[in-house]
């Protein structure tokens, strides 16, 4: 008998650009964030430039409505230095996916891709 989990997460993937980052704690940066905005917050991808996080249960309109503040929030952590090109570069809410619509994606990436070009 197969087991499946089933998950469904209200998540928004949010990018900030034009910062400089030097000795970040991203753990410190999701603590801080997740107090300020009574959410749970993790940092995804962080470059020299640029910072990527997943937040849950906020909405991308939130967090665009007040980007200032935001950024502001940000600044606050350690590692990161805000400038006057600093902006949210994206916050998009992913999109639920129907679990029939899932493509079967056994073997490797080899076979998957013989198996996509077979098909089309």
């Amino acid at each position: 008998m197969d087991n499946y989990v089933i998950a469904h997460a209200d998540k928004t993937v949010l990018k900030i650009r034009g910062i400089e980052v030097k000795g970040l704690d991203a753990n410190a940066l999701e603590k801080l964030l997740t107090e300020k905005l009574q959410s749970v917050v993790r940092v995804i991808g962080v470059t020299g430039s640029s910072i990527e996080m997943d937040l849950y249960g906020v909405d991308e309109e939130s967090i665009l409505k007040d980007e200032a503040g935001f950024i502001q929030t940000v600044s606050l952590s350690d590692g990161i230095t805000v400038s006057d090109i600093t902006e949210i570069s994206y916050a998009k809410k992913i999109v639920p996916v129907d679990f029939d619509e899932i493509p079967d994606l056994q073997g490797c990436a080899k076979q998957r891709w013989a198996k996509l070009v077979s098909e089309q």
